[in-house]
């Protein structure tokens, strides 16, 4: 009956994927393709700046992350005035949650972007 319990035991902490994730985030992930870029930049204070650009679309947004649980991350852009918000690139939105994959990869939606050293 042990023997049997310590195997099942085995079997589930090998099968499991656990991430350990680096508690200092700070850094930029990037990605590039021929017609896109994804640009993110998190500070030590909190803050970032995200930048994405498809073909002539250029979007950018400023402001504070804080953690929702141990893997995820919220983005949380600053409000911005009138003039930006009719821009064409204008990014509507505001709020973008962050997978942290592992400590140099971090999913922004279906997007993987890795940490540039």
């Amino acid at each position: 009956m042990r023997n049997n319990l310590l195997l099942i035991l085995a079997a589930v902490l090998t099968c499991c994927k656990t991430v350990s994730v680096s508690k200092d985030l700070s850094g930029h992930y990037f990605k590039a393709g021929k017609d896109y870029k994804y640009s993110l930049l998190l500070n030590k204070d909190s803050s970032f700046a995200l930048t994405q650009k498809y073909l002539e679309v250029y979007s950018t947004c400023k402001g504070k992350w804080q953690y929702l649980s141990t893997d995820t991350i919220l983005l949380m852009c600053d409000d911005e005035d009138l003039s930006v918000k009719l821009q064409s690139g204008y990014m509507t939105e505001r709020k973008k949650r962050v997978i942290l994959v592992t400590k140099s990869k971090v999913k922004l939606g279906q997007v993987t972007l890795k940490r540039q050293r």
